[in-house]
C-alpha cells in the first residue's frame, strides 16, 4: 500500500508539471498554429535567471516571480521578432506549399531552442547547478511515521492546481479569454467579429512562456540544471499534449496526469528502463483509438 501511495503522489506531482508543459504547447498551437519546440529552452533559460538571483542572495520568491515575468517576456519576443515575421513569409507565393508553411515555424522553434542553449552556455559557462526548493523534498513525518510524499509534492500540486483554476476562470469568465477561445476556433470569423487576433496571438505566447517558466522552476529542484537538462521534459510534455488532444486545454491537463501516472507506476513497479517503452505504447494506443487525443475535437489542424 505504501508503494502504491508513493507512486500515486509522485505521479500526481510530476503529472501536474507535464500538464503545465502540455498547456503551454496547446496555447501556442491554438493561438498561432505552431508547435513550439523551444518551450523548455525558454524554461531552462529563465530558471537559470532565477538560480542566479538566488545565488546572489535574493529571496526564492522574488526570483520565482522574476523568472515568470522573464518567461512571459521571452514568449512575447519570440512571437514578435521571429514567428510573426515568418507568418508574413508564409504569404509569399514561393511558399504556398502547405508542407513548407508547416515546416518553417518548426525549424524556427528548433533554432530558437539551440540559440537559448548556446546563450545559456555563454552566460553561465554551461554550468550544471542545483536549484533550491521552497519546502522540504524529503518525505513528510506525521505522527512519527514517514509519509510516501513530500512537502514539495504538495507544493507542486497546489501551485499547478491554482494555476489551472485561474487559467480556466480566465478563459471562461473574461472578455480576453473568450476572445482567445474564439480566435482558436476560427481566426477569420474572430477577425470579422472585431477581435484583434494579433494581440490574442501574442497573449497566447506570453501565457505559454510564463507556464513554461513555472514548469522549469518546479522541475529544477529534483534534477540538475544545465542548458540541455529540460529537453526530455519537452518530449514528455508533447506526448501529454498529443494524448490529451492538441486543441484541448482540459485535454492538456488530463494528458499530463495520464503520462505522469504511467511514468510513476512503471518506475515504481517495473524499472526506469521500461518508462520510454510504456510511453510509446500509451501514445500508440491513443493514436489508434482516438487519433485526435482523448479530449481532442474531431477536426484538428495538421502540423
Amino acid at each position: 500500500m505504501n508503494l502504491f501511495l508513493s507512486a500515486f503522489f509522485s505521479g500526481t506531482a510530476r503529472g501536474a508539471i507535464y500538464a503545465i508543459v502540455a498547456l503551454g504547447l496547446v496555447l501556442v498551437w491554438r493561438g498561432a498554429g505552431i508547435i513550439n519546440f523551444a518551450q523548455m529552452g525558454q524554461a531552462m533559460f529563465t530558471t537559470y535567471i532565477a538560480s542566479t538571483l538566488i545565488i546572489s542572495g535574493k529571496s526564492y520568491w522574488l526570483a520565482f516571480v522574476i523568472a515568470l515575468i522573464a518567461g512571459a517576456m521571452l514568449g512575447a519576443l519570440i512571437d514578435l521578432l521571429v514567428m510573426r515575421p515568418l507568418s508574413r513569409v508564409h504569404r509569399a507565393e514561393a511558399l504556398n506549399s502547405p508542407a513548407m508553411k508547416a515546416a518553417i515555424p518548426v525549424i524556427a522553434s528548433l533554432g530558437i531552442l539551440g540559440l537559448l542553449q548556446a546563450l545559456a552556455g555563454m552566460f553561465w559557462a554551461g554550468q550544471e547547478r542545483g536549484f533550491p526548493a521552497p519546502v522540504a523534498i524529503e518525505g513528510l513525518i506525521v505522527a512519527g511515521r514517514k509519509m510516501p510524499f513530500t512537502a514539495f509534492d504538495i507544493f507542486t500540486i497546489a501551485i499547478v492546481a491554482l494555476v489551472l483554476v485561474l487559467t480556466s476562470l480566465f478563459f471562461r469568465k473574461t472578455g480576453t479569454g473568450l476572445a482567445m477561445r474564439a480566435t482558436a476556433l476560427n481566426q477569420e470569423v474572430a477577425k470579422l467579429s472585431g477581435i484583434r487576433t494579433t494581440q490574442v496571438r501574442v497573449l497566447s505566447w506570453i501565457i505559454s512562456g510564463a507556464a513554461s517558466s513555472l514548469a522549469g522552476l518546479l522541475i529544477a529542484p529534483s534534477s540538475i540544471l544545465s542548458p540541455t537538462s529540460l529537453d526530455l521534459i519537452l518530449i514528455i510534455g508533447f506526448t501529454a499534449a498529443v494524448v490529451g488532444g492538441l486543441d484541448s486545454l482540459p485535454g492538456a491537463v488530463l494528458g499530463g496526469l495520464i503520462v505522469g501516472y504511467v511514468i510513476s507506476f512503471v518506475n515504481f513497479y517495473r524499472s526506469p528502463e521500461d518508462i520510454f517503452l510504456a510511453i510509446l505504447i500509451l501514445l500508440l494506443i491513443v493514436l489508434l483509438v482516438r487519433p485526435n487525443g482523448v479530449m481532442g475535437s474531431k477536426q484538428v489542424r495538421r502540423v
